[in-house]
């Protein structure tokens, strides 16, 4: 019985570090990925969000003393 607990705590001692070869932490880079991003054209503001928006600008400038 003692024996078979030693070769059991073996066995699970090999697999353990058996299983820990070289491992590569990230994978490796792609060399034809593009690194440019285009971004899609904004929308148009209609005439009622120009007004809110500048509103809003126009209380700024009045808080702050400009």
């Amino acid at each position: 019985m003692r024996t078979l607990k030693y070769m059991l705590g073996l066995g699970l001692f090999v697999l353990l570090f058996a299983s820990c070869d070289d491992v590569d932490d990230t994978p490796p880079r792609l060399v034809d990925m593009k690194t440019e991003f285009v971004l899609p054209a904004p929308s148009r503001l209609t005439n009622a969000e120009r007004d809110i928006i500048q509103a809003k600008r126009d209380a700024y400038q009045e808080a702050i003393g400009n």
